[in-house]
């Protein structure tokens, strides 16, 4: 067996052991780290590389948050960024973007790939020793196979023979553990065994990250200064509507403290992200399309670079009001993660933008800019996953609102991590409000029925579903867990 084989085998007792039966929590961390040691013992150059330490370091962020949250957002941040990590451990020259695409390609083909692989191996083996030492393999993994088939058998037949061995315990093999086992096995075989499709993979690595310089012959430069002037013009005239925007706000927000009449929130914070977002996209798109080139002797050049600089900073000013915006709306009711999202979203957009500033200030292509903008999109989810988000909902709202106010329909959808915070309430000295029915409530047990229920019983079924599932494993182990049965057991 190869030193690749011997890794593979790790790796997948490493995941049938940490994983099977077992909930999200430390096992997340072990694994994350088993595998970055392999990939290092593969490859220990890849520790000096920059972009792969990135890549690593997003899984050891994401994990920690598994360990730390259990939350969906924390599995799902380090799920990306492991199959980020089997990519740039293969190939530290290709873009988050087509890491990510080849390293799902990886796992949906793995098992074509895995079959193909090994038939060429089996005919590769022209070597006898190599192929002694292959068939030993594969005869010691029957000959295993077969002593616990007739263990079992032997241990059924005779109870003297099962209490003389009882101290052997094989109940862990069942089917449902071999196939996970195989899954496992398939998984780590994806991430080891990295695929790509060549001829993607050779056109994105010769993309630029420079800008071209433009012919500029009689006819290219005309049709160049034609572009610019458009450009130019277009230009002026979003910046002429900034202005008027953005006073508006300011007068609006910062000088009344208010929402304008006849406007509801949604109106002022949904609708208004979404059509702000858009414009932005649009107008980007402008930009990438009139600086795909670089262009020296051209008329209007330079104006037009003032001209998007200035549109760039009026942008800014106006996702900030638009924070401002969402942050009245949160105030006037309540704290959810679509309100979240939101500030998000425009953290996002306010990065592009300075992305797409040195883009143009430093002469880089518009892959760049894309390449950039994904890089910067997986590190905002690695680290959205350290946040416990429901936790932070469920105090924020509790907090900031008379408890007769609070949506505790929407509190009790979220995940059991603000059961603490739902049973701090309990203690407060409105609690005959809090323990008061909510008609109408939803609930999910009951075959969807509508009926009257209180607080304190909705919060009780909470809990007892939560214990139900709870698995009380060091695998499984996380911090949420422990501060959620320690505030069960203390109450």
């Amino acid at each position: 067996m190869k030193k690749n084989d011997y890794l593979l085998l790790l790796a997948t007792g490493a995941y049938s052991f940490l994983f099977y039966q077992q909930n999200a929590g430390i096992n997340f961390l072990l694994f994350t780290i088993i595998l970055q040691t392999i990939i290092i013992v593969r490859n220990n150059e890849l520790v000096k590389n920059k972009k792969w330490l990135w890549s690593a370091a997003l899984c050891l962020v994401s994990a920690v948050a598994v360990f730390i949250n259990s939350s969906s957002l924390s599995i799902i941040a380090n799920v990306f960024s492991l199959l980020l990590l089997s990519a740039v451990s293969f190939n530290v020259s290709t873009s988050g973007l087509f890491s990510f695409l080849f390293s799902c390609y990886s796992v949906v083909s793995v098992t074509v790939f895995m079959i193909i692989d090994s038939i060429k191996r089996l005919q590769a083996k022209n070597d006898s020793a190599t192929a002694k030492s292959g068939y030993k393999v594969i005869a010691t993994f029957l000959a295993l196979l077969l002593s616990i088939i007739f263990f079992n058998m032997y241990k059924s037949s005779n109870p003297l023979f099962a209490e003389n061995t009882k101290w052997i315990n094989l109940d862990f093999i069942s089917f449902n553990w071999i196939c996970f086992t195989i899954s496992g096995c398939l998984l780590t075989y994806a991430f080891l065994y990295h695929r790509v499709i060549a001829p993607v993979e050779k056109w994105e690595n010769n993309l630029p990250l420079l800008n071209k310089t433009g012919t500029e012959n009689e006819q290219n430069k005309k049709q160049f200064e034609i572009e610019r002037y458009a450009g130019l013009l277009l230009f002026v005239m979003l910046n002429l509507m900034l202005v008027i925007l953005n006073c508006g706000d300011i007068q609006t927000l910062y000088f009344n403290g208010g929402l304008p009449k006849n406007i509801t929130h949604s109106d002022f914070v949904h609708s208004g992200v979404g059509i702000i977002i858009l414009s932005i996209i649009l107008a980007t798109s402008l930009i990438m399309y009139l600086f795909r080139k670089e262009f020296t002797n051209v008329k209007n050049n330079k104006a037009l670079m003032i001209f998007v600089y200035l549109w760039i900073a009026q942008n800014v000013l106006m996702l900030s009001s638009t924070a401002l915006r969402n942050q009245i709306y949160i105030h006037d009711f309540n704290f959810t993660y679509k309100r979240i999202g939101v500030y998000i979203w425009l953290a996002l957009a306010a990065l592009g933008l300075l992305i797409i500033l040195w883009k143009i200030y430093k002469k880089r292509s518009n892959w760049y800019l894309i390449k950039t903008n994904v890089a910067v999109w997986f590190t905002t989810l690695a680290l959205c996953s350290l946040v416990n988000w429901d936790k932070l909902i469920t105090g924020y709202n509790i907090q900031n609102k008379p408890i007769a106010e609070v949506d505790f329909y929407y509190l009790f959808s979220l995940s059991d991590a603000n059961i603490p915070e739902l049973m701090a309430v309990t203690k407060s000295l409105e609690f005959a409000v809090f323990n008061s029915k909510l008609s109408n409530y939803k609930c999910s047990y009951y075959n969807e029925r509508y009926y009257s229920e209180t607080c304190t019983r909705l919060l009780n079924q909470k809990i007892y579903h939560y214990l139900y599932d709870y698995t009380n494993d060091w695998r499984s182990f996380d911090l949420r867990d422990k501060q959620i049965l320690e505030s069960i057991y203390k109450k």
